[in-house]
């Protein structure tokens, strides 16, 4: 079957695209409590790349940008969050062509570089994400939940987009990475 993908703003998402949005994340991410969701997983993002067979959708992967400041420099930060395939599309290129899609949207905006995070104890080297050019970052990053409290996570993967000095200064310094307000 032939899969079509499409971006679509998130302030254009139609009441049927965001209600199987929903059951998508719900099937894909059963271990994240909604507790977490709600105080973590609260970023805006500005669109969405979905993946349709017929007129189902079977794939999604949300894109954000954000400015964050490392080092004293401004960083135009991208982010490629809640990439899944429902389990009967799985294993057919549909999470590459989605991921591959959102960061050709990221080009575009101009973000300096990409990030995601992965489950690094399933895929210690970033699995799909890893052929993309994603590497691993060797330390935590930090990000402010909606209570202003700072957590920290590992598996955070990054990728150069428009600035590979930028990308070179975030993988090598030894400083933790600020995502900002609100994980992806």
């Amino acid at each position: 079957m032939t899969v079509k993908h499409v971006f679509v703003s998130t302030e254009r998402l139609s009441p049927a695209q965001k209600h199987a949005i929903n059951k998508l994340q719900a099937e894909c991410f059963r271990r994240v409590t909604r507790k977490e969701t709600r105080e973590c997983f609260f970023a805006k993002s500005f669109g969405r790349v979905l993946a349709y067979e017929s007129d189902l959708i079977v794939g999604q992967a949300e894109l954000f940008s954000r400015q964050v400041y490392f080092l004293g420099k401004k960083v135009l930060l991208g982010g490629v969050g809640g990439t899944c395939v429902t389990g009967s599309a799985r294993h057919r290129g549909i999470g590459t062509l989605l991921v591959s899609s959102g960061l050709s949207i990221l080009r575009v905006r101009r973000c300096d570089i990409a990030c995601l995070n992965a489950n690094v104890r399933k895929y210690p080297r970033g699995g799909m994400y890893y052929r993309l050019g994603f590497r691993l970052m060797g330390r935590r990053v930090s990000f402010e939940d909606v209570h202003g409290v700072m957590r920290y996570d590992f598996g955070e993967l990054f990728l150069p987009i428009c600035s590979k000095a930028i990308y070179d200064s975030v993988m090598t310094s030894e400083k933790t990475f600020h995502i900002g307000r609100g994980y992806w």
